[in-house]
């Protein structure tokens, strides 16, 4: 598992023996909703090199703040469909049960749905991969 981007809000990591992705989310909060996107294009360009139908995508966001406004729903709901669209399969580790809600409601128009857990065994299950959470680092 090598990092390939980190900034205040994400780290990005990849192992290509099990063509996994995983970014995780800081307790940062975004300043704003410019950050917010210029984040996503940020993520975007370091998972350019990415073959993403071949990759599974494990996001934990289990430090993430939760935030509940339309601007911002908005603005995570078309980022995070462009970050999960033509992974093989993603999932989305949250701290609650109204994270869990939070984002499926975010997520119902994607292409592909995201699976969510708060168990992160189960997200690995899912997944078919094997790592130790602990590796993962978002300051």
């Amino acid at each position: 598992m090598r990092e390939i981007e980190r900034n205040p809000y994400t780290a990005i990591y990849h192992d290509p023996t099990q063509q996994l992705v995983a970014l995780k989310r800081s307790s940062r909060h975004y300043p704003s909703i410019e950050v917010l996107e210029q984040n996503f294009e940020r993520i975007e360009q370091a998972l350019g090199f990415v073959s993403k139908h071949r990759s599974v995508l494990l996001v934990d966001a289990r430090d993430a703040p939760l935030r509940n406004d339309d601007t911002f729903d908005g603005a995570f709901a078309r980022g995070h469909a462009r970050l999960t669209q033509g992974f093989k399969r993603s999932a989305v580790i949250l701290k609650s049960a109204i994270g869990v809600l939070q984002v499926g409601r975010l997520s119902k128009g994607y292409v592909r749905p995201v699976s969510t857990f708060t168990r992160p065994e189960d997200a690995l299950l899912h997944l078919g991969v094997q790592l130790d959470l602990s590796q993962l680092t978002s300051r």
